[in-house]
């Protein structure tokens, strides 16, 4: 990335969605999608950082040390061991509280922006720590599965968080999601509490294995393989309780021809896999219906792997 023209030309940075745990890869996994992402428009300022305008439709705070755009810009920038500061304008295209990586979008485009802003001297891999760190700040925990897809695009794999070790593991070309999210907002701080403190030993192995051939599926860009992992039997029947009509859903979704279904992040989203576009409509409209029936009004889309990940636009 080499920076270009004076410095109060402004750049807009997107930063798409993103899948954490991909169903039993917990903390582990993550994947980009395309549709929605956060936007950041950005331009050098003398010192400090500063966030002069927000567009969203939950408040958010434009105190830089509060939101995780200006925390990883700082990051940043303090890597980069510069004087000069950023000024940001953000643009909301997730919800908060979503489960498809709101915070995470908004510390990537933070992190390239600045980056790119002095130099292009970090890669993107690099960017991944401190949008991880800008996330930590807001959602209690240290975990990469939402940051490091959003920077690369497509599907990663986090070995380990301190030190960071990140893998690109691929896409699946034919692979199509069916994306719901409920109108009910579930903060990733809130849904990591419930979580058991203990799992039994055949529920680890099973959903060790299922993570290992997701891993396969997405480094063989091989559908099939993905379709027979998309199961969690710990995180899953856990966090599907404060998602109302989650196994109604489901069970309608499976009905209408999808391969798998479970919770994007924390949730409350969801996503149903299929390769065929035809199936993929059917199920949207199964799903969001059987929401209605439980009183719950849903947004949805369908899409496939973002292959690019955070850019310039």
């Amino acid at each position: 990335m080499t920076r270009k023209g004076k410095d109060t030309e402004w750049i807009k940075v997107f930063s798409p969605a993103t899948i954490g745990n991909i169903g039993p890869g917990f903390d582990v996994l993550g994947l980009a999608i395309k549709g929605p992402g956060d936007t950041v428009i950005a331009r050098r300022i003398k010192s400090g950082i500063k966030i002069s305008e927000i567009k969203s439709p939950q408040p958010l705070s434009k105190d830089p040390n509060k939101n995780t755009a200006g925390i990883a810009a700082r990051h940043v920038l303090d890597l980069l061991g510069v004087d000069g500061g950023i000024e940001m304008k953000i643009i909301k295209g997730l919800p908060i509280g979503s489960g498809l990586g709101s915070s995470a979008a908004s510390a990537a485009a933070g992190a390239f922006a600045a980056n790119y802003l002095y130099g292009g001297k970090l890669t993107r891999k690099q960017l991944i720590l401190p949008a991880t760190k800008a996330e930590e700040a807001v959602s209690g925990g240290f975990f990469a599965d939402n940051t490091a897809p959003a920077l690369l695009g497509g599907a990663t794999l986090t070995r380990c968080c301190m030190p960071l070790d990140i893998t690109e593991i691929g896409s699946i070309e034919r692979l199509i999601l069916v994306v719901v999210t409920p109108r009910i907002v579930i903060l990733t701080r809130e849904a990591r509490r419930i979580l058991p403190a203990k799992v039994p030993l055949k529920d680890f192995v099973y959903n060790m294995a299922n993570t290992a051939l997701i891993t396969a599926a997405f480094a063989k860009d091989d559908y099939s393989l993905f379709a027979r992992s998309l199961h969690d039997v710990v995180i899953e029947p856990v966090r599907a309780k404060l998602i109302k009509g989650f196994d109604a859903v489901k069970e309608s979704a499976m009905k209408a021809g999808a391969d798998g279904m479970t919770i994007s992040g924390a949730g409350p989203t969801v996503f149903a896999i299929t390769d065929n576009m035809e199936k993929a409509r059917t199920i949207e409209e199964h799903m969001t219906i059987t929401f209605s029936q439980f009183g719950v009004a849903t947004d949805s889309w369908i899409t496939t792997v973002d292959a690019k990940g955070t850019r310039l636009i």
